[in-house]
């Protein structure tokens, strides 16, 4: 029996979700997540059950606009309370570029979750591109001079060069992003932690309105599951991730490493799936269903009886292990941000993805062969 659109269970869920929200939040927080759920009725922009591979569930790619109203939200409030966060950059308290890069990526993924398949994958590739060229076009001081690499410093020296490859990196770290925006509250709860280290290293209203947006959007998504992040968000995030990272490494605030270690999953999971993909002759744009959060919401859907549940496991439990590992170093300042010290948290970061990865893909193959016989 449906109530106001929303099922028993789907009541309850939305009275947890506005109690937590309403404890961190405040008002705006019930604002926010009334508009998310009014999201999941319409009828645009609707996700099929089987578009990551994992959700089961009917929902809406709206999540990226959510997230987007949400940030806006906070800022417009931030502002009028008078708070300007870091002044090096006013008016708005960071690199404008950082707006201009993830909103301009925001809007670009938005057209495609409203016309699904309107742009080719190529097209979508150089509008990227293009837009991430204008923004080191007019911030030529975000493309970084040291990483701290001897080789890589050398080249980075000639200024052309070091373009190339910021831009080249750049557009395969938001595919990235978006490539493993595959279970409830994985990307959400990546950035969350990216926002929450960072605006304490960078007083912002951008990060700090990310950390609200995202913040929200990870309670809804977990519990609810109806809500996706969409191109809109992913590339959105992709974005904001990737110039918050340039803003703090050109600033000397943080190590290669540490960057490594802290976007660990997007970028270690996009490389072994391009791997995977050329051993096995596939295109490397060809999407498949064996990443890491693919073969442990297998191993979960056996053990919950959930559906969402299973898949907010997933999300959880992959976004602890990467980015999670990092905010546990950061909170008891066992290693300085700007060390090159990082490299053994992503060393170990490593050795959980290949167990991981290894054992449940064993596991889920002992079934599946349970399941024949």
């Amino acid at each position: 029996m449906r109530s106001f659109l929303l099922t028993k269970r789907e009541l309850d869920k939305l009275a947890v979700m506005l109690l937590i929200a309403t404890a961190a939040f405040g008002l705006s927080g019930i604002v926010i997540i009334l508009m998310m759920q009014w999201m999941t009725l319409q009828s645009y922009a609707a996700e099929s059950t089987d578009k990551h591979g994992i959700s089961e569930v009917k929902s809406s790619r709206l999540g990226g606009v959510a997230v987007a109203v949400a940030v806006l939200v906070a800022m417009l409030f931030l502002l009028f309370s008078g708070y300007r966060g870091d002044n090096i950059n006013a008016p708005l308290g960071l690199y404008w570029p950082l707006w201009l890069g993830a909103f301009g990526c925001f809007f670009l993924g938005l057209l495609e979750d409203l016309k699904n398949g309107s742009l080719s994958p190529k097209a979508r590739l150089v509008s990227k591109a293009l837009l991430l060229l204008l923004v080191f076009l007019l911030a030529p001081s975000l493309v970084p001079s040291s990483v701290g690499l001897p080789g890589v410093d050398w080249l980075l020296g000639f200024s052309w060069v070091a373009a190339v490859i910021t831009l080249f990196f750049s557009v395969g770290f938001i595919n990235a992003v978006n490539t493993v925006d595959g279970a409830n509250g994985l990307l959400s709860g990546i950035y969350t932690i990216t926002c929450f280290i960072f605006v304490t290293e960078i007083p912002s209203i951008a990060l700090q309105a990310g950390f609200y947006g995202a913040s929200l959007f990870l309670i809804f998504n977990v519990i609810s599951g109806r809500l996706f992040l969409g191109d809109a968000g992913s590339y959105g995030i992709g974005a904001a991730m990737l110039l918050s990272g340039l803003i703090a490494l050109n600033r000397d605030l943080v190590s290669l490493s540490f960057l490594a270690a802290l976007y660990f999953y997007p970028c270690v999971d996009f490389v072994v799936s391009i791997g995977r993909r050329l051993r096995s002759g596939k295109s490397i744009t060809a999407p498949d269903n064996d990443h890491l959060h693919n073969r442990v919401h297998t191993f979960y859907k056996r053990r919950f009886r959930s559906k969402n549940m299973a898949n907010s496991a997933t999300g959880l439990s992959i976004a602890g292990m990467s980015s999670g590992l990092v905010l546990c170093v950061y909170v008891y300042d066992a290693i300085p941000l700007d060390s090159h010290h990082w490299v053994f948290v992503f060393a170990l970061q490593c050795a959980i993805y290949a167990t991981v990865f290894v054992a449940t893909g064993t596991r889920n193959r002992m079934y599946a062969r349970l399941a024949e016989a």
